[in-house]
């Protein structure tokens, strides 16, 4: 019996929150299956760490907000025959496109900034 669209939706944001956590903890060394893999995120361990914190904190803060939400849905909707509800748990899936779209300007936004520092301290030493 396959699993209905609302609750795949609440079982992706679960998945998304599991997987990003460990890298939001800066638990996750540098490797080549998981994480936020650029040439600039995997020249060094500072750089790794930073893109990935950045990467992985809206994605911790959306997909747990949105499991969370959606999980209160699926309980109204099997309480209730309202045929709107549907359409709702549609929206669960637009989230992932932001947590995603908004990791990677935050994890560039830490490079960028690691450079810069790095840059800095170039001149200073």
């Amino acid at each position: 019996m396959p699993l209905a669209p609302n609750v795949v939706a609440v079982l992706l944001h679960l998945l998304f929150f599991a997987l990003a956590l460990p890298l939001a903890l800066k638990q996750v060394p540098i490797q080549y299956l998981y994480g936020y893999r650029t040439t600039k995120s995997t020249a060094n361990e500072k750089n790794w760490y930073a893109a990935n914190a950045a990467f992985a904190l809206p994605v911790v803060l959306v997909s747990g907000a949105a499991a969370v939400a959606g999980a209160v849905m699926l309980g109204v909707r099997y309480g209730t025959e309202l045929p709107f509800w549907e359409y709702g748990f549609a929206m669960l899936y637009i989230p992932i496109v932001f947590e995603i779209v908004a990791g990677v300007a935050c994890a560039e936004r830490a490079l960028r900034r690691a450079k810069s520092e790095e840059d800095a301290a170039e001149e200073i030493g």
